[in-house]
């Protein structure tokens, strides 16, 4: 992204939050740093889809907690549409659940809205370069959650790696909970019942050796299930 023939290209921006205020702070500070350039504004993760694939921004800053569809669903659109653009995950939390969605969805970085503005430039200028980032507190967070796991049954893969016995239904619904949504949400994009997916959601845990859902997205990263 950064040429090396000594001219300096201008970073294309996309901003991605639902609070216009925001948006309107960061494109303030955007304007004061030459290297930078905000070519769009999306509030919701939707926009943020449309607008990425219109305007092929380098990077894209992207919140989770959006309105229309989340960041991470919109992460993973972009990506999967135009893997060289970087996205670099904004939010005011550090859930589990949006961290690992995040992860999963292949966001090149992920940090915190209290991050300071000089260090937020360099992280950027960091995955532009093909780098990662992510907070010091999230990365305590994600090495907690990828600490090794017992898992059973087993089968051996190809490549010699041992990985739980998933049937493709099984699969599907661990993506849904990798990306952080609820047993209500996954019935609805799956047209099951709510008690169906409990049930899936039950026997994925249990063939997983994991006590929960945030544990079994840290496992599926972990592994390459999904």
């Amino acid at each position: 992204m950064m040429p090396d023939n000594g001219e300096q290209k201008t970073v294309r921006i996309l901003l991605v939050d639902d609070h216009a205020l925001i948006r309107r702070g960061m494109k303030g500070q955007f304007a004061l740093e030459p290297a930078f350039s905000v070519v769009g504004e999306a509030g919701d993760g939707a926009q943020a889809i449309e607008l990425a694939a219109q305007l092929q921004p380098d990077v894209v800053l992207m919140d989770i907690d959006l309105p229309v569809m989340d960041g991470i669903t919109a992460t993973q659109r972009i990506k999967s549409d135009r893997p060289t653009t970087r996205i670099l995950a904004l939010s005011a939390f550090d859930q589990d659940t949006q961290v690992m969605g995040m992860l999963a969805a292949g966001a090149d970085g992920y940090c915190l809205k209290s991050i300071e503005w000089e260090q937020l430039i360099a992280v950027i200028q960091l995955v532009l370069q093909g780098g990662a980032y992510l907070d010091p507190q999230i990365a305590q967070k994600v090495a907690r959650l990828l600490k090794p796991t017992v898992v059973t049954p087993e089968v051996p893969t190809s490549e010699g790696l041992q990985q739980p016995a998933l049937s493709n239904r099984e699969r599907e619904i661990l993506k849904f909970i990798a990306k952080g949504h609820s047993n209500q949400e996954i019935a609805d994009q799956l047209y099951l019942s709510l008690g169906t997916v409990k049930s899936y959601v039950r026997m994925l845990l249990n063939k997983l050796s994991v006590d929960d859902r945030v544990q079994a997205a840290a496992l599926a990263v972990r592994q390459g299930l999904i």
